[in-house]
This record gives C-alpha cells, sequence and structure tokens, in this order.
C-alpha cells in the first residue's frame, strides 16, 4: 500500500501538568513507523510547564516530522480535552494515547492494520506497566492478555459494551463522530468503557492482545493496587448493566 492511500490517523494526547512524562511520550510517538499521522496535543489547564515544554518540542520539529499542534482546555477533564482535539483533528482514524505512555515505532501501524477489517470500528489492547513492581506488572498483563479478550467477546455479544483501553485505542473517527464524540459529563473513571459501549453499537471494538502500550504505573502507586484497580472494574462492571456513575467519575485522589 502507497502512502497516499494508507488512511490518515490523528494521535489525540490529553495533558494535564504532564512536565515528567510529556516529552518522552512525544519523542516516542515521533519515532513510529506509520508515514501519515497528526498529533494534537490539548493542555488541559496545566499549572505546571506541561505547555512550555510542547510549545519547545513543536518549535524544535516544525521543520521535520509529521504535523503537531497544541489545542488549550480548560475545563478539566479527560474527555474535555480529547474532545476538543478531536474537533480540530483531520484524519480519518482517531489514535488514542495518553501522556505517560511510550508507544513502540510500529504501534500505530500495528493498529491501523487490525482496525480496517469487516465491520470493525476500534481497536485496543492492554497496557504494560513498565514502571511498576514485578509481580503487579505480570499479573496485570497476563489478566489483560488472557481475560480481557474473552470478556470483551462476551459483553459484545450480549450487546452491553465494550473493553476500550483509554490510552491504547484506534478509532475511525467517523464512528465517533456517530457515537456523539466524547462524554464530556465523564471526567475520568468509566470514559473508556463507556466510549467503547457507544461504539460497539455501530460495530466491533477488536481486543488486540499483540498491541501492547506501555503505560506508567503512577496512578496504581499512588493509590495502591488494589484501590485503583477496583474503582477501575467496579465503573467497567456498573457500565454495562446501565447503571448512572456520573457522580463517582471525578478523580481527586492521584493524578489522571
Amino acid at each position: 500500500m502507497q502512502n497516499s492511500t494508507l488512511p490518515k490517523v490523528s494521535v489525540l494526547i490529553p495533558a494535564y501538568n504532564e512536565e515528567k512524562y510529556i516529552i518522552r511520550t512525544l519523542t516516542a510517538i515521533y519515532q513510529q513507523d506509520y508515514p501519515n499521522f497528526e498529533v494534537i496535543v490539548a493542555d488541559n489547564h496545566s499549572t505546571d510547564t506541561t505547555a512550555q515544554l510542547v510549545n519547545q518540542f513543536i518549535s524544535e520539529h516544525s521543520k521535520q516530522g509529521p504535523s503537531i499542534k497544541m489545542v488549550y482546555e480548560n475545563r478539566q477533564g479527560t474527555n474535555f480535552a480529547r474532545e476538543s482535539a478531536r474537533l480540530v483533528s483531520t484524519g480519518s482514524v482517531i489514535a488514542q494515547l495518553d501522556a505517560d505512555c511510550i508507544p513502540s515505532s510500529n504501534w500505530i501501524s500495528k493498529g491501523v492494520s487490525q482496525l480496517y477489517g469487516k465491520k470493525r470500528v476500534a481497536v485496543t489492547g492492554p497496557y504494560d506497566y513498565f514502571d511498576g513492581e514485578q509481580w503487579m506488572r505480570l499479573l496485570s498483563l497476563f489478566s489483560q492478555k488472557l481475560l480481557y479478550p474473552l470478556i470483551n467477546r462476551l459483553v459484545q455479544f450480549s450487546n452491553r459494551g465494550a473493553i476500550l483501553i483509554g490510552g491504547n485505542a484506534l478509532i475511525r473517527s467517523d464512528a465517533l463522530t456517530k457515537a456523539g464524540g466524547y462524554n464530556t459529563d465523564l471526567t475520568f473513571y468509566g470514559d473508556d468503557i463507556d466510549l467503547g459501549k457507544k461504539l460497539s453499537k455501530f460495530g466491533r471494538v477488536v481486543y488486540a492482545p499483540g498491541l501492547v502500550q506501555a503505560s506508567s504505573s503512577r496512578r496504581y502507586k499512588a493509590g495502591g493496587f488494589w484501590k485503583v484497580n477496583k474503582k477501575y472494574q467496579t465503573s467497567f462492571w456498573d457500565l454495562v448493566w446501565n447503571k448512572n456513575i456520573l457522580l463517582s467519575t471525578v478523580e481527586t485522589e492521584h493524578p489522571r
């Protein structure tokens, strides 16, 4: 397939006080082997040097590599940031990336290759918590690779929704538009599951165990592995069974 026929990918990166991580993430995304993509960073009203660092990166890479821009979103919440980035995106594929992730050089190309199958609207995969304790890293990766694909098939077969990993997903932009974009009523917990549920109405959300995303375990370190994991799992099952979690979605105890 020639470069001109490859779908354009818009990589959306929400960022709130990410001065410790953002340059590492941008450097990694700039090393992709995929030739047709843009990067949009949504600064979510940061109070540290995130915006300055991103602007410096943009200045240093303005004449080489993919297009990169930054938008500003003062309303706090990951989905507010993602939605502001989506509205200025130009790709036919939306790639969701968190500001503390380190994507491998073939992350986009691998994701796109698995996205364009029969009735597929999104592809997602597991996190590898690269800076976590060994037991936590292995336990989490094992469960994500072994159990999540089965659960994903089960909830889609029963028309209950789908698993979608927030910082490791590629989505057809037309399907995301049909789904109404990002739900800004959900500011943290449940935002990815809500999106997976909406997207599953328009096609298959594929969980690919081989599409691994390196991500920081800082949230688990800050809040405790079992406590944070319980919040994620509770949000997932509440949304699957149509329970209202809007009042419990705001995160105040650890970084997002």
